[in-house]
């Protein structure tokens, strides 16, 4: 009985692991607003509802944040607040008027990106880098 209770705590702590996913995020302008960092899970949530989301003030050319998440597939995307004001400034043709970027260093051309563009799994614990122009 001992060794099925045992199997069964090995089996749940596995099954619910969750890996570090470490952004550091460049090109920051230091002393200009905060940095923003949104975590996606899926298409029909991207850019309305991050799975999570984490915010710093930009003291430093390179900000790093650091998220636990369980293994799958996310998406990622990143601004500069530099008046901070809170959110995203748009120019002509939704067109971003602050720094931004995006997972897998998508750099959008025509359109904003999708979910795809900036997506990656994430199975294991992993350190990456994101410039934001």
């Amino acid at each position: 009985m001992n060794s099925l209770v045992f199997i069964s705590y090995f089996v749940a702590c596995f099954a619910s692991r969750n890996d570090t996913l470490v952004i550091d995020v460049t090109n920051v302008q230091v002393g200009k607003g905060s940095v923003f960092v949104s975590i996606f899970k899926n298409e029909e949530t991207f850019f309305k509802k991050p799975f999570a989301d984490k915010s710093a003030k930009a003291d430093s050319s390179i900000e790093r944040f650091s998220f636990e998440l369980p293994d799958g597939e996310y998406a990622i995307s990143i601004y500069q607040d530099i008046n901070d004001n809170k959110k995203l400034d748009l120019g002509i043709f939704n067109i971003p008027k602050e720094p931004v970027g995006f997972g897998n260093n998508f750099r959008p051309k025509f359109s904003a990106p999708k979910y795809k563009d900036c997506a990656m799994i994430i199975d294991k614990s992993k350190e990456i880098q994101i410039e934001i122009r």
